[in-house]
């Protein structure tokens, strides 16, 4: 029974060891190859199926090398040649600059390419250590807001200060829950509305107490961000 036991232990071993250790040697053996024979198949080949292997400078040099030397021996055509040096080139350039976009760039060009291997290795990094952008702070985009400076954003609002949206604005939604459509559409807010400079500053005031969370929570007729316009005019004093 304890016979079973160890013989199934290192078979799980051996289960988990065993895929990394013969890549490793498939690896170690193709480098083997190539190197010692410098044959420009097997480096080319080497290079690319090998993409992240720690001998890869080391391959690309040696590749480099015998390739210039077929080419003075004329033993090789200028196409082979060129197309291996612009390649060389692009993917240099693309480890240079460590951007996105170079690497694609010679993908597009060589989908099949001796280094796509390597390029789609790095777009995949790329990907995975990318920064998040962070949201747009509305508060921000509105500091400074005064009555009658345009709103910078706002898909209804943007070019119009308060002083225009409180005379002219018609509702997004209904000012009340229930209220028929008859009653809001295109209706101008000043219908139902006397607001002045002054009163409207008091409002926006409520917006700045250490309790405004409820009433920043409620919808405005005229969106979120007139809202957060009036928050962002009543901190700088209602200017």
């Amino acid at each position: 029974m304890r016979q079973s036991r160890v013989i199934y232990v290192l078979a799980l071993v051996l289960s988990f060891l065993g895929p990394p250790l013969q890549a490793q040697s498939d690896e170690a053996a193709a480098w083997q190859a190539a190197q010692t024979s410098e044959d420009i198949g097997l480096l080319q080949a080497f290079v690319q199926n090998h993409p992240q292997s720690p001998h890869l400078a080391e391959a690309n040099a040696l590749l480099e090398k015998t390739i210039a030397t077929a080419r003075g021996l004329g033993l090789m055509p200028v196409e082979a040649v060129d197309g291996y040096v612009v390649q060389r080139a692009l993917i240099s350039a693309a480890q240079t600059s460590k951007a996105a976009a170079d690497y694609q760039a010679y993908l597009a060009a060589y989908p099949q390419g001796l280094f796509a291997g390597l390029a789609q290795s790095e777009l995949a990094l790329l990907a995975l250590t990318a920064p998040v952008t962070p949201a747009p702070d509305p508060m921000a985009e509105l500091a400074g807001l005064t009555f009658t400076t345009p709103f910078p954003v706002g898909e209804h609002i943007k070019g119009l200060s308060i002083a225009d949206l409180i005379a002219t604005a018609t509702p997004q939604f209904a000012p009340i829950e229930g209220l028929p459509e008859a009653a809001w559409r295109d209706k101008s807010c000043a219908n139902c509305h006397a607001w002045t400079e002054a009163s409207l500053c008091d409002q926006a005031n409520t917006y700045t107490k250490p309790a405004a969370a409820e009433a920043l929570a409620k919808p405005h007729p005229l969106g979120e961000t007139f809202k957060i316009g009036l928050q962002a005019w009543a901190l700088g004093g209602c200017k």
